[in-house]
């Protein structure tokens, strides 16, 4: 994970660029702990730019510092992970790799290297001769880019993983590969950018592009092979549907699993192969241990850890990946509910302005006591790993503080009641800092897997039945497909730039090209048969893969939203609706 940054300006204003990359520099650097770097040239006779590049080590024997300038004067930041489509030689990072393969390549060519690539990325890259600016992000946006246009009181455009909350700055679509010819382009008020769009996007997606986007006729090949199976359920296939037990009792897993049992094994092999991929793409020591020579017996992987399906699912498949020997941190988070309780003390002694009623920290929300129940089964189950479970207790004063100093800079540009609610509680969870068998404790662990992705496209959400009440099987795939298309822009940035303030990797096994291409390609009623009850019909797939593994726990939990399960929704405005603008992030 890095933190990766480009400011471009007036000549004459080159003090306003770099205090503009400088005013950055902070956010950057939380993502990229072990690393920083920069570098200021002209780009023409009246346009300069800076490059900031902070670095994470995830890859090669040894840290590549970033921005990485080759020997045609070409610079790349790149922010990413190529876990597939290419061999890269265990002793190179990514980094290196990718700029000397784009040595020298043409418009073309760079189009077709990205498309190959499946792992998270986003990237920024000049090339020198054509004075061309590439930047753009995967085909999910799993990482996140944000960008700053020109403006009549500011002639600088950026573009950066991460920058301070501003009215100016918007998420960067992940809709494809963009770029800004400098030798025409000017900064004035006919900047524009130029965008080779994913196969996948819709026309109506890029004809809604202010016009200052330029859609080009190129297209950028997507890396997921299949697209969404929208075959209908026959008759006969109803009936069969019919015939399945509603319950995921000890008697009823067996007959789920046989009726899905293809489809089932067929998940849990690409599952694990996409967590075995971002478990091997991270070096043998953890957080604490980066800079000595001794062999490090710390966590080096954690699971942001509900106890749900979804967590529950990557902590049991993650079992499978990792020597016994190594243990794994299970970061569950919750915040203080205040209940009332009255003192045995004294009438003389209670407290007036409470009627004698003093409030009593609790922090047994829902996901602290599923995660528990979880847990245990986990390690009766899996005997032969150490399991942390790690709990992150938050006070509303802590909640307060951080949301003002640094939060509300993530979110942004975000700004709902949702979206504050979703990102305190990640970035609390993601900061792994809580007890372990009541005593102080930090997570040392480099990467964090993350059960995002599979709510949308296993039909997780109650949305979901709410569109198959409404419309059946129809207005159910058209939903899925909607979720799918649309979750960078909902989530994914937002969850990228929350969880990365650690300076851990944040990865998403449930969101691998692989996974992604092998759900597409199974028909409807076989991930979600919502005509089942709550806690079982949706993600039966899932469900029913869990409970055949013997996590049955999790198997049959209904979903629970974060800010519910950890109660931070409670803390605040109930009165408040999730699509509100949020005046705790605003109005800081």
């Amino acid at each position: 994970m890095c933190g990766i940054c480009f400011v471009c300006g007036l000549s004459s204003s080159l003090c306003q660029i770099e205090e503009q990359a400088s005013l950055t520099h902070n956010l950057l650097h939380h993502r990229g702990p072990d690393s920083c770097g920069d570098m200021t040239f002209s780009i023409t006779d009246e346009l300069s730019a800076t490059f900031h590049g902070c670095v994470l080590w995830l890859q090669g024997s040894v840290l590549t510092p970033q921005p990485i300038i080759d020997k045609e004067g070409n610079v790349l930041l790149w922010n990413g992970d190529i876990l597939a489509g290419y061999e890269i030689p265990g002793e190179k990072s990514d980094t290196k790799y990718i700029s000397e393969y784009l040595t020298g390549k043409d418009e073309e060519e760079i189009m077709c290297f990205l498309s190959a690539i499946k792992g998270p990325w986003s990237l920024i890259y000049y090339q020198k001769c054509t004075k061309r600016l590439y930047f753009g992000r995967d085909v999910f946006g799993r990482h996140s880019l944000v960008w700053r246009w020109p403006t009549e009181q500011s002639w600088m455009f950026l573009v950066s993983s991460v920058t301070q909350r501003s009215a100016e700055v918007t998420e960067v679509p992940a809709l494809g590969l963009y770029y800004v010819d400098f030798s025409h382009s000017k900064m004035d008020v006919n900047f524009h950018v130029s965008l080779i769009p994913w196969t996948h996007v819709d026309e109506s997606n890029l004809a809604a592009l202010p016009s200052t986007i330029h859609t080009q006729r190129q297209k950028l090949v997507s890396p997921i092979r299949n697209r969404l199976n929208i075959s209908l359920p026959t008759d006969e296939v109803l009936e069969t549907l019919r015939a399945l037990p509603t319950s995921l009792e000890n008697d009823h897993i067996d007959m789920l699993y046989n009726a899905l049992k293809d489809d089932i094994d067929r998940l849990l092999e690409v599952l694990k192969t996409s967590i075995q991929r971002r478990v091997d793409m991270c070096p043998q020591k953890c957080q604490r241990c980066t800079n000595t020579q001794d062999k490090c017996s710390h966590s080096r992987i954690a699971v942001l850890f509900s106890g749900g399906l979804d967590s529950a699912m990557i902590a049991l498949l993650l079992d499978s990946c990792l020597p016994s020997s190594e243990s794994v941190d299970l970061l569950n988070v919750a915040f203080e509910q205040r209940t009332p309780q009255r003192p045995e003390k004294k009438k003389s002694q209670l407290n007036c302005a409470t009627n004698g009623i003093v409030p009593s920290k609790d922090y047994d929300v829902p996901d602290r006591l599923s995660g528990r129940r979880c847990w245990q089964q986990l390690m009766e189950i899996r005997p032969g790993r150490c399991w942390n479970f790690v709990e992150i207790d938050v006070t509303g004063e802590e909640l307060a503080r951080q949301r003002e100093s640094t939060i509300s800079h993530l979110v942004a540009p975000l700004n709902s009641v949702l979206d504050d609610s979703i990102g305190c509680a990640l970035w609390f969870g993601g900061r792994g800092e809580g007890t372990l068998e009541g005593s102080p404790y930090v997570s040392p662990a480099r990467v964090l897997l993350c059960g995002m992705g599979a709510d949308e496209q296993l039909g997780g959400y109650s949305r979901h039945r709410g569109r198959f009440s409404a419309g059946s099987w129809p207005a159910l795939l058209e939903e899925i497909d909607m979720e799918i298309s649309r979750i960078h822009t909902r989530n994914l940035g937002r969850d990228n730039r929350i969880l990365a303030d650690h300076g851990r990797a944040p990865r998403f096994p449930y969101l691998d090209e692989d996974v992604v291409s092998m759900l597409n390609s199974v028909p409807i009623w076989r991930k979600a048969n919502l005509n089942m009850p709550r806690g079982v019909g949706e993600k039966i797939l899932l469900r029913t893969a869990c409970a055949h593994l013997g996590l049955t726990t999790a198997a049959g939990l209904p979903k629970r939203a974060i800010q519910f399960g950890s109660r931070i929704a409670k803390l605040e405005n109930s009165k408040e609706k999730g699509s509100d603008t949020c005046s705790r992030l605003v109005g800081n």
